[in-house]
C-alpha cells in the first residue's frame, strides 16, 4: 500500500509539472484570461490532493 502511495505521488509530481508548464506558456493575453484561471484552479487543487497524499503516506511510515 505504502508503495502504491508513493507512485502515486510520482504521477501527480509529474501532472504538477505538466500543469505548471501550462501555466507559465500561455501566453498573458486578456483572451487567455479564463484558461489561465481554469489552470491555476487545477493546480491549487492538485496541491491539495498532494498535501493529503503526503501526509497519508507520513501516518503510514509512522505506523509501519
Amino acid at each position: 500500500m505504502l508503495e502504491k502511495l508513493k507512485e502515486m505521488l510520482k504521477s501527480l509530481e509529474s501532472v504538477e509539472g505538466s500543469l505548471d508548464d501550462a501555466f507559465y506558456s500561455l501566453p498573458e493575453y486578456n483572451a487567455n484570461t479564463d484558461s489561465r484561471t481554469y489552470i491555476d484552479s487545477a493546480r491549487d487543487e492538485l496541491y491539495t490532493l498532494k498535501e493529503d497524499l503526503e501526509e497519508v503516506t507520513r501516518e503510514i511510515e509512522l505506523n509501519v
